[in-house]
């Protein structure tokens, strides 16, 4: 169970490094004015505020995610089973990713959501049997 939530940590981490990336650049280049940054006030591109849109969603669905992990390793309760659906939920969390960086069909990035979600109701499913 460690490896998807593992996994899962390192990819909220490259989300995070974008956009504090996608924040020095706009700095830098004098795009916008770091004090602009305290309450979101003024202009900003729109690939700025969909980074941190996709930001925000990591700490989102994904928090179920590593609850889901954390008890199943504390209790030493996950068999293949729950492997495989933690996979699933991470991997439909990158394919989430990747089409929603550069902000592609949002249908696509919906459907990924939804696969992700139910290998995770999946998951609370399995631990609740479990208990």
């Amino acid at each position: 169970m460690i490896y998807p939530l593992l996994a899962m940590v390192f990819l909220t981490l490259l989300v995070t490094f974008r956009l504090l990336f996608i924040g020095s650049y706009l700095v830098a280049t004098k795009k916008v004015h770091i004090k602009q940054f305290r309450n979101m006030d003024g202009e900003f591109p729109k690939y700025a505020l969909s980074a941190r849109d996709h930001f925000r969603n990591m700490f989102e669905i994904p928090i179920l995610f590593y609850l889901l992990c954390i008890l199943l390793i504390i209790k030493n309760e996950h068999d293949p089973i729950d492997i495989y659906l933690a996979w699933g939920f991470v991997l439909f969390r990158l394919i989430h990713s990747l089409i929603r960086i550069p902000n592609k069909n949002v249908l696509y990035r919906y459907s990924a959501f939804i696969v992700s979600l139910f290998f995770l109701i999946g998951g609370w499913i399995s631990f609740i049997m479990k208990i």
